[in-house]
């Protein structure tokens, strides 16, 4: 969902599009930006909705994901769809409890339940109870959720409309432009009907100061933290090879970058991964949190309730395909909920828990996803996706 570094000191770098340069160009993927096999699934999900309870699994691989792992399998039967969480996509010690890869669970039950009532299915959602735990101690296929399917008519569904067009933003926003207070109500109102999860908005100077630190600070906090930048940069697809091999991970297209940049960025050679993740630090401080005109939480009662995780996913996919319809752009930027898995993993003084329970005010509110929401300057660029039938069992 995040995390690709921009670079810097190329002042009076120029281009050269002959020879070989040209041929490094095509083979990074230069002028081919959101096209090839690793792509398709954005645009054929409803070319194939034909295919019975199958139209879910392709709205559902489309959702909103940390660092794109999709870490989901599913099962289709005639009347229902399973969810697993696949623990062999895990993050490590970016996500040391699989919180943030049930966050991406949920956002992919909620494209399911969404896809369920345009296709003319009624749809109950039954999630899997308990309490998330180290990696090591999970199965590697749990069942999160299971929807079971009756027939009925079609309901339209604007929301199920924009799946394919929610994509993250990582570029600037345009900080001269607030987001109106209605707009930040209609978000907030999302979780009213979702016990246990609740929604906060911050768009004041003070709110908006302490958001930028904290998330500055914790980005900070994590590339000095080694094997938190080794776990995130395995994931990294830099070559155009390596996206349509994988069909997963973090891009360059995806980045954020400027056009141009992203084409420079492709011909060079790939930098290490301290050198990524400082570029990436500086996206963040000088771009992402510098140009937001507004934050937002979502709080659950339970970190690390498992049903809780998954229905604070729903909630944020919901709001960014609402976001979607209304011409916002949205970006997890998770960073200090990271560093509290992280802490709480290392047996380390709960810092960043101490810092988000101080702009929260609420002792019984803990915060599990930190994002940022305004107008953008230019669009965002899909990423890679595994086909349906990749992630069938």
């Amino acid at each position: 969902m995040k995390r690709r570094g921009f670079l810097q000191g190329l002042a009076g770098v120029t281009v050269v599009v002959v020879g070989g340069t040209v041929w490094r160009s095509a083979d990074q993927g230069v002028f081919s930006a959101g096209n090839g096999p690793a792509y398709e699934p954005w645009s054929d999900w409803r070319a194939a909705s034909e295919s019975g309870p199958l139209a879910l699994v392709r709205a559902g691989i489309l959702a909103a994901n940390p660092h794109n792992t999709q870490p989901w399998i599913f099962r289709v039967d005639e009347d229902a769809v399973e969810l697993y969480a696949d623990r062999t996509r895990n993050l490590g010690t970016f996500d040391p409890y699989l919180r943030e890869m049930h966050l991406g669970l949920g956002c992919a039950v909620e494209n399911m339940m969404r896809a369920a009532r345009a296709n003319g299915y009624s749809a109950e959602l039954a999630f899997s109870e308990g309490t998330l735990g180290p990696i090591d101690s999970q199965p590697e296929q749990a069942r999160v959720a299971r929807i079971a399917l009756s027939e009925v008519g079609p309901t339209e569904d604007a929301l199920h409309d924009a799946i394919p067009r929610r994509h993250t933003n990582r570029g600037p926003y345009d900080s001269q432009r607030p987001v109106s207070s209605a707009a930040l109500s209609s978000l907030a109102a999302m979780a009213d009907d979702d016990d246990g999860v609740g929604i906060m908005m911050f768009t004041e100077n003070q709110a908006i100061a302490a958001c930028w630190q904290l998330i500055v600070e914790a980005t900070e906090a994590i590339i000095a933290d080694e094997p938190m930048v080794t776990d995130s940069e395995r994931w990294f697809r830099h070559s155009w090879e390596e996206v349509q091999a994988h069909r997963d991970g973090p891009t360059l297209d995806a980045a954020g970058l400027s056009p141009v940049m992203t084409a420079i960025a492709k011909v060079m050679p790939r930098s290490s991964a301290e050198t990524n993740h400082r570029y990436w630090l500086d996206a963040t401080r000088d771009v992402q949190v510098a140009t937001a005109p507004a934050f937002g939480l979502i709080g659950v009662q339970d970190l690390y309730d498992r049903a809780q995780t998954l229905g604070a996913g729903r909630i944020w996919q919901r709001m960014h395909l609402w976001a979607t319809t209304q011409g916002l752009a949205m970006q997890p930027l998770n960073q200090p909920v990271e560093r509290v898995d992280r802490e709480r993993e290392l047996g380390f003084e709960p810092k960043a828990a101490r810092a988000l329970g101080r702009l929260v005010g609420e002792a019984d509110w803990q915060p599990t996803f930190v994002f940022r929401v305004g107008y953008p300057s230019r669009g965002a660029s899909p990423s890679p996706r595994r086909s349906a039938e990749q992630v069938l069992v």
